[in-house]
């Protein structure tokens, strides 16, 4: 698919603040974002939450993000990518590669819209997991902004969608940048 960029790298740790520490000195830049999410009982999911940004270029971005999965216990399955994601340029190109995936037999994992982009989750064949996002917002200053609300920080997940639906939408002429904050 023509305009799909590596957009994320996802790591996990048990040591959050020196795996923070290693990558603001790499990146040359304080901490982006951070946050702490409502506690989990999945142990998959993250504890505290770091993200650098480092390119901008809607509808492009470009970060590293640090997962802190202490509780998921000791040892390598704590500790290296928790996850990538891919972007594309935009919703309706998000549903195309959705339905050539579909065809193909692949089906998402998890769908959500996380506020800042629109994600499908998919396992690879060696079960990588692998996200498929589009933006949301049409300026970095738009998605920081959102970023920085309670409302995102306290719920980094945000909630699910329907690629179905949505692809219904598309198919119907509906706006999808409306229709991916409708719950």
């Amino acid at each position: 698919m023509s305009g799909i960029r590596l957009a994320e790298v996802v790591l996990r740790t048990t040591d959050y603040d020196r795996l923070c520490d290693f990558y603001s000195r790499l990146l040359g830049q304080p901490r982006s974002v951070e946050m702490t999410p409502p506690k989990s009982p999945d142990p998959d999911d993250p504890a505290r939450i770091c993200f650098f940004n480092f390119y901008f270029d809607h509808p492009y971005t470009e970060r590293i993000a640090v997962f802190e999965c202490a509780h998921a216990g000791p040892g390598t399955s704590s500790r290296g990518m928790h996850h990538f994601q891919l972007r594309v340029p935009s919703i309706d190109a998000l549903l195309d590669l959705y339905s050539t995936l579909k065809a193909a037999g692949h089906h998402p994992v998890e769908s959500a819209n996380h506020g800042p982009g629109t994600s499908l989750y998919y396992l690879d064949p060696d079960g990588n997991r692998v996200e498929l996002s589009s933006l949301n917002f049409s300026s970095q200053q738009e998605m920081q902004d959102f970023m920085a609300t309670p409302e995102f920080k306290t719920n980094p997940n945000g909630f699910p969608i329907d690629p179905e639906r949505l692809l219904e939408g598309q198919k119907a002429g509906r706006d999808l940048s409306t229709m991916v904050w409708e719950r």
